[in-house]
């Protein structure tokens, strides 16, 4: 007779949602300081005439999620090697925005490292504005193909990667829908 204390079998999966360990929390916050030390220099500087404040607010933003996305791949890639199940639509997300960190973030790092700021770094352009408009992108892709559907009756209760990676794209939508905004009105207005 099996307790509920006992390790589950082949026959009866575990069914509880993983927990955020204290290293992973710990992985969290270094994300966000990564991302906050990449941006702090272009963010505290006075704003341009032209400029408006918000787009300071935007700019850590991104700053801030692209670190903490950088995580994603690593995470959830450890991850894979222990579980072989199926990625919901979160871990795509975070993983596809952690990617975009991976290729992007080493020539912004040696950029900000070296002369301090990003002004003219084309990395750092082409994450500010592709990564946002990307999570737009995949969303409409997932939400399309029938992803973000219940299955089943019953409430799946979500891993804690699953739910952190759905509100972090919610972020990086929201961010691309500003940064779609700056770009109808350059261009039209």
């Amino acid at each position: 007779m099996q307790t509920s204390h006992d390790k589950p079998t082949d026959q009866q999966p575990e069914r509880r949602a993983q927990q955020l360990t204290l290293l992973e929390l710990m992985l969290v916050i270094a994300g966000i300081a990564l991302g906050l030390w990449v941006v702090i220099n272009d963010v505290r500087e006075p704003a341009e005439n032209s400029d408006p404040l918000f787009l300071k607010w935007v700019f850590g933003l991104v700053g801030v999620l692209g670190g903490v996305a950088a995580l994603g791949p690593v995470l959830l890639l450890l991850e894979r090697l222990k579980s072989r199940q199926r990625w919901g639509p979160g871990k795509v997300l975070w993983f596809s925005q952690g990617m975009a960190s991976w290729l992007l973030w080493p020539p912004v790092l040696y950029h900000r490292a070296v002369k301090g700021n990003l002004d003219q770094s084309t990395a750092w352009v082409c994450y500010f504005y592709g990564t946002p408009l990307m999570a737009i992108y995949v969303t409409a892709a997932l939400l399309a193909g029938g992803w973000f559907r219940r299955r089943g009756r019953r409430f799946r209760r979500l891993s804690w990667r699953e739910q952190f990676g759905l509100i972090m794209n919610l972020l990086w939508a929201t961010t691309g829908l500003y940064v779609l905004y700056l770009i109808y009105s350059e261009d039209w207005w």
